[in-house]
């Protein structure tokens, strides 16, 4: 999609696969960027009000994001992501536990017309029960259709 394409208020979730997590990964990944204990020791997890092992928000953020752009959706147009403007830890995220994901258009500003513009997306990630447990807000500079993508 370019930028042309995306309409404010447009919703990507059936498009995006869910996704779970092992233990394992959300420990490994915490070892080496967010050792805390309730991310990488079992029996403290375990006595937190979390009662496991939950996942850290950067893990989460960048877990979900990825399912997003997995679906290629943006592959052609977008240059390079220029801002993250919200993120939210709503609710723990758990190991073992399959995430449904949607994506939101919720801005988007002509930069140079005919070239690209800005396009601001608020992805959200919900537990099985439906309930929001994360949402993560970027924008991203974005090419109009026949632009290729610059360093400007």
């Amino acid at each position: 999609m370019y930028f042309e394409d995306y309409k404010v208020g447009q919703v990507f979730d059936e498009e995006i696969e869910s996704v779970s997590f092992t233990e394992e990964e959300i420990i490994e990944y915490a070892k080496k960027f967010d050792p805390r204990p309730i991310h990488i020791d079992k029996k403290a997890a375990e006595k937190s009000r979390f009662g496991r092992i939950i996942a850290s928000g950067s893990f989460a953020n960048m877990a979900f994001w990825a399912q997003w752009v997995k679906t290629g959706i943006d592959a052609d147009c977008v240059v390079a992501g220029v801002s993250v403007d919200e993120a939210k830890w709503i609710k723990p995220v758990y190991p073992d536990t399959i995430y449904n994901i949607k994506v939101e258009t919720v801005a988007k500003k002509v930069r140079r017309e005919g070239k690209d513009g800005f396009i601001s997306q608020k992805l959200m990630a919900y537990d099985p029960c439906g309930e929001l447990v994360l949402s993560y807000a970027v924008t991203a500079l974005v090419n109009f259709s026949g632009e290729t993508q610059t360093n400007e």
